[in-house]
């Protein structure tokens, strides 16, 4: 199969749900009546989504079974997608500066305050497993220039609402559109000015190139962009996870990864592997430790 033949991932196929009047009203009521009047709306939610939306319901089910050890129940499946419009629901509070309404716990934060003295650039790994709400919230803190680099277009509604709070929020992020050349020398310009580029690393675009690793102990197609794009910036590679623990806690991790990659031309796809299984091994770490956190509800481990 070509690459113009390939069909687009999972998470590509998957459009926008919900209605942009629905997350407004929401927000209206949960800024009016704060987050846990709302709770009882949140888990209407996502009852509806996991009994109306197959895919995401298997994805939910397939990640769990991994990640528990053992079958999940209906109701873990409803708390897996709950924790993901919690969450949702929670960026939209700290994008309006209401961190105070969360009990926030640091872990590595010295690193990122350190380069903010140094006024040094680095990459920030991350995944689609927590808030990244939340660890801006922390460089809002520490007034870091953080620009967030993705594929956006599958959840425009939402990122309309949140550019609706502040206004900044748009400007800080990077659009990638599938099959395009990105703007990789925009980007080593923001690094060498001492911005920071924060990357998730656990999706595969269309078209992109992928790396097979281990798992939860099974086979899983990662991206390899995010992993030669930090090798060709040469800068520091940190992991940042914000992990949600109900009601209102948000536990920032962020620890160092590479101080540079390096991928030896002599042996490049093998070093490549090396880095993408570590990176790997670290989400499957975080990913046990608050599984509810996982927000990619689509089969994520290789058929083949």
């Amino acid at each position: 199969m070509t690459a113009a033949e390939q069909p687009p991932p999972a998470w590509l196929q998957t459009a926008e749900r919900g209605s942009i009047i629905g997350i407004r009203v929401l927000l209206v009521l949960a800024t009016a009546l704060g987050r846990r009047a709302v709770r009882p709306l949140l888990y209407a939610v996502a009852l509806w989504y996991a009994v109306s939306h197959g895919s995401a319901r298997r994805g939910s089910t397939a990640f769990l079974r991994r990640a528990l050890g053992r079958e999940p129940t209906f109701r873990e499946v409803i708390r897996h997608i709950y924790t993901f419009a919690q969450t949702g629901l929670d960026r939209c509070f700290f994008l309006q500066g209401r961190a105070d309404l969360f009990e926030i716990r640091h872990f590595g934060h010295e690193l990122l305050e350190e380069l903010h003295a140094k006024k040094r650039g680095a990459i920030l790994l991350s995944a689609h497993l927590g808030s990244t709400a939340a660890m801006g919230a922390e460089a809002h803190d520490t007034r870091l220039r953080i620009h967030v680099v993705g594929y956006f277009k599958n959840a425009r509604r939402f990122n309309a609402i949140l550019t609706g709070i502040d206004p900044a929020y748009g400007a800080r992020l990077v659009h990638i559109e599938p099959g395009e050349a990105t703007t990789v020398l925009d980007m080593r310009d923001r690094v060498e000015a001492g911005d920071i580029l924060a990357l998730a690393g656990d999706r595969v675009g269309l078209n992109d190139r992928s790396v097979e690793v281990t798992f939860f102990g099974e086979k899983a197609r990662f991206p390899a962009g995010p992993f030669l794009f930090a090798a060709l910036m040469r800068c520091p590679v940190y992991l940042a996870l914000g992990l949600y623990e109900a009601p209102n806690r948000y536990d920032l991790y962020c620890e160092p990864f590479a101080e540079r990659i390096h991928l030896p031309r002599n042996d490049r796809e093998a070093a490549l592997t090396e880095v993408v299984q570590r990176y790997a091994e670290r989400l499957e770490f975080f990913a046990r430790k608050s599984p509810y956190n996982w927000f990619n509800f689509f089969e994520f481990w290789s058929r083949s």
